[in-house]
């Protein structure tokens, strides 16, 4: 409050003290401007200036004008004739000089600024000399009257000042208290969105940036916690991982030796999916240390999708038929050749339809209506081929659709979050893209993959189209 109020005080001060400067200046000059006009008219004048005409022009000007001849003597005054006869002998000058380019002269304790101009003399008639003097107290009433008003101003407006000084300075402080609490909370990690102020001014641009800080840290803290949690899985996981390896081949040499013993051996189902499975398991161990990591390893070749989706289809066919979820695959027409990691690949397959049956199985709990899963594959265009995945599952929830592909994003009791995780990356890695949408009652997870050609070259990137966001029409039932 301080500083603004000495600036607006200051800023009074200078217009009043400017205001009554000039005022005083005006009035000198127009006092000059007189005195000079009766001095002009008087050495010009035809006519005798007479006590009657000195008058008259005294009226005019607010001077006493005396006429004295050579040796001093009043000749004729503006005055009654008593007033100025000693004028000559009377009249002392001081040191300090008046205004208007004249002497201060003090006479009967009277103080005068005083002009003398020399008359025409006629014929037969003695030079005569014109003094004016005019009262150095009219002066002082003069500049006065110009400069009252302002001091009056001047009085009236530094309590306004002050007091709009305060309230100006108390609505900002207590804008920018509240911001000031606002801060204190972001600092205290509650990154939430301040309101913003109705005027559109600084502190509302300050808001906002303060409500962008807020936003930003909010994104970055989640960041963090992400990766504080992936950093913990895996440590864990590294911890873990041994067990479930000795586990998993533990259980497969147990797997075979009962395949020794079973009468139908290879010819089972149900061993060959076991055995599988476990495969899977052991490869599922050996991903998951990697989960978030770039694989320098991966092992890029030709892969026909087709052939991987028939080959992945005998291990959710299983599942299917227990949850009572009709399984389809469509395999469409068309070389189905991309360049890529087979087993990643698979991992990204295998993800999908199993959420599809579960999220299919638990709606067909919940509804008692028939669960359907189908898996088809089409290309949209030459370049590129078309993976899609559709339930008729109620599909994600709303608090989590716009992070469903984020790692330990899930609405499963049971569910850890990183299926749909490890879709996307693998779909990334191969220079694809996955994307959901909910069409009727039907949720479809669509993955779009660069094809490659005869020679096992791909296609070009400006036609690939891959991220040129196209969008895509899901296959209905």
């Amino acid at each position: 409050m301080v500083p603004m109020a000495s600036v607006m005080l200051l800023a009074v001060l200078l217009v009043a003290g400017m205001g009554t400067l000039v005022a005083v200046r005006e009035t000198e000059s127009r006092i000059d401007a007189q005195i000079q006009e009766v001095a002009r008219i008087a050495a010009q004048a035809n006519f005798p200036l007479t006590n009657s005409v000195l008058r008259q022009m005294r009226a005019l000007s607010g001077a006493e004008l005396i006429v004295a001849d050579e040796s001093g003597r009043t000749v004729s005054s503006s005055s009654p004739a008593d007033k100025f006869t000693t004028f000559s002998h009377g009249a002392t000058s001081t040191v300090r000089p008046g205004i208007f380019g004249s002497d201060r002269l003090e006479y009967r304790d009277r103080y005068f600024f005083h002009v003398e101009t020399p008359l025409r003399a006629r014929a037969g008639e003695a030079s005569t000399k014109l003094h004016i003097l005019f009262p150095e107290a009219e002066y002082d009433r003069a500049w006065r009257r110009e400069a009252y008003p302002l001091i009056a101003l001047l009085v009236v407006a530094v309590p306004i000042v002050l007091v709009l000084s305060g309230v100006t300075a108390s609505r900002i402080a207590r804008r920018i208290g509240r911001l000031h609490h606002q801060v204190d909370r972001i600092a205290d990690g509650e990154f939430q969105q301040f309101d913003l102020p109705r005027r559109d001014d600084e502190i509302r641009s300050l808001a906002l940036a303060v409500n962008r800080m807020a936003a930003m840290l909010a994104e970055y803290e989640e960041k963090v916690r992400a990766t504080e949690r992936m950093s913990t899985l895996a440590h864990l996981g590294g911890g873990i991982a041994h067990q479930l390896r000795n586990s998993a081949t533990g259980c497969a040499m147990a797997v075979d030796l009962h395949a020794s013993e079973c009468p139908l051996g290879a010819a089972s189902e149900s061993l060959s999916v076991a055995k599988r499975q476990l495969r899977l398991m052991e490869q599922y161990i050996q991903r998951f240390l990697q989960l978030g990591k770039p694989s320098d390893a991966t092992d890029m070749r030709p892969v026909e999708l087709t052939a991987l989706v028939d080959d992945l289809m005998p291990l959710v066919e299983p599942a299917a038929r227990h949850a009572g979820v009709k399984l389809t695959w469509t395999r469409g027409d068309g070389d189905s050749a991309i360049m890529g990691d087979a087993e990643r690949l698979g991992q990204l397959v295998i993800n999908l339809m199993i959420n599809a049956v579960e999220a299919a199985a638990h709606d067909r709990a919940r509804s008692r209506g028939p669960a359907q899963v189908r898996v088809a594959l089409d290309w949209p265009a030459p370049d590129r081929m078309r993976f899609t995945v559709s339930d008729t599952g109620a599909g994600p929830a709303a608090s989590i659709e716009h992070r469903l592909f984020e790692p330990f994003v899930t609405e499963k009791p049971d569910g850890v979050g990183l299926g749909l995780s490890v879709a996307r990356e693998v779909a990334e890695q191969h220079g694809g893209q996955i994307t959901w949408r909910r069409a009727g009652n039907q949720t479809h997870f669509t993955v779009e993959l660069p094809r490659i050609k005869g020679d096992g070259s791909l296609f070009s990137a400006a036609s690939a189209g891959i991220a040129s966001g196209v969008e895509t029409t899901p296959v209905p039932f």
